[in-house]
């Protein structure tokens, strides 16, 4: 007999429709920026501008999840993203965007992103029991990843057949989705939150990760990941320069990307780590690292989307097992508010394209720029001593494991 289908595959297939061109927004904006500007500095610093908001807004997104209806707050923050980069392709097609107004719009849209990320991570996994999470996590992430897969090719298409406005009318009308689609989904299997003392709420989340070592080493792995490595993808346009590239090669390369990520969390999905998952958690983040290095020395174009998945098959295997590893260990009436405390941590990765931007900037070349973050992680000591009294983790990072563990 064919086991049921997991009772987020609806909602994750729903609400990654949205993403299929929020990959067209990304894209859009990083091609405006060096389209008015010409400087890869400008491409990091419009990244860490929409970043400072939303590390800011995360935690009110968690609030928000777990005292109110998440549906509803999910399909209002959908619509006023989608009226945002509506209004940005509006005046785009006016020819009417000087980089000042780019600034303000990205920083707005920080501020709708920040609240989303806790709403949609505290809500999917609230739709399964516990012995499901780990299928139900890597349902919603592998959703998400494929659908980020069609979002960057579609916007290099869109933007050499028509123009660059119409890319961000395509990631509009689809940001506006939720706003349909909330509604009929299934609520979440926790009763909303009743406290009404608005601080306490907001320390909550960081109180709860002070006391779990486990959870403390796993965010600041992920954000030094993401910190150091992943900037690569938002100065793809000054990196196919290198090789008279345009919207199609940074669409192409973007989207091996995406379909490399697919991979990995399938490949997470398939893996029984046991003993071995810190290795497994280490060795996938230096593969991705690595990766980035001879993608970054790449000689020619069509290494690069080759390159580009296998990098991120190795970040979507990382980045899952972390995910998993965290979510199973966060009791669901504070769901939200964990997730929105996490969300701080994890939105400082947002300042890895101004990382990358100005590594360019410092060095004077692109290649060098891409490659030095990704230098820094393979160089990076294997982590802190066992000193988690709750869990039971190696002498340091390198030998992390669990030997007790519910996703083995």
């Amino acid at each position: 007999m064919r086991s049921p289908r997991p009772p987020s595959a609806n909602t994750s297939a729903a609400s990654s429709r949205p993403i299929w061109v929020s990959g067209c927004r990304l894209i859009a904006l990083a091609i405006l920026v060096y389209r008015t500007t010409g400087s890869a500095l400008d491409l990091g610093i419009v990244s860490a501008i929409g970043a400072v908001p939303a590390v800011l807004c995360t935690v009110l997104g968690g609030v928000l999840a777990d005292r109110y209806d998440t549906r509803l707050v999910w399909a209002v923050n959908s619509g006023l993203s989608a009226s945002l980069i509506g209004l940005l392709g509006w005046l785009t097609f006016n020819d009417a965007v000087p980089i000042g107004q780019i600034y303000v719009l990205a920083a707005l849209m920080g501020v709708v992103a920040g609240v989303n990320m806790p709403l949609s991570q505290s809500y999917f996994p609230s739709l399964v029991p516990p012995s499901a999470l780990k299928s139900g996590v890597t349902f919603n992430s592998m959703s998400m990843s494929i659908a980020s897969i069609f979002g960057p090719t579609l916007a290099g298409l869109i933007i050499a057949a028509v123009d660059l406005s119409a890319a961000f009318a395509a990631a509009a009308l689809c940001w506006s989705l939720p706003v349909l689609i909330a509604p009929v989904l299934p609520a979440r299997q926790a009763d909303p939150c009743q406290n009404n003392r608005t601080l306490a709420d907001f320390r909550l989340g960081f109180s709860f990760i002070r006391q779990n070592s486990l959870i403390l080493v796993l965010a600041a792995l992920v954000v030094t990941n993401y910190l150091l490595i992943y900037g690569w993808v938002q100065t793809l346009p000054a990196f196919v320069e290198l090789f008279a590239g345009g919207e199609r090669e940074v669409g192409y390369a973007s989207t091996a990307a995406g379909a490399g990520a697919t991979l990995g969390i399938i490949l997470a999905g398939r893996l029984r780590p046991g003993l071995f998952l810190g290795y497994q958690i280490l060795g996938a983040t230096a593969f991705f690292a690595a990766m980035v290095i001879g993608l970054s020395f790449a000689p020619a174009f069509y290494f690069v989307p080759l390159l580009a998945f296998l990098a991120h098959a190795g970040n979507g295997l990382f980045s899952n097992y972390c995910s998993v590893a965290i979510q199973a260990r966060i009791p669901e009436p504070i769901r939200g508010r964990v997730m929105g405390a996490l969300s701080v941590v994890f939105n400082l990765s947002s300042f890895s394209g101004m990382c990358t931007g100005g590594a360019i900037a410092l060095v004077g070349d692109v290649r060098w720029g891409m490659a030095v973050g990704p230098l820094v992680m393979l160089g990076i000591p294997a982590g802190p001593d066992d000193s988690a009294q709750d869990q039971d983790i190696g002498r340091n990072l390198t030998a992390f494991c669990f030997r007790q563990t519910p996703l083995s």
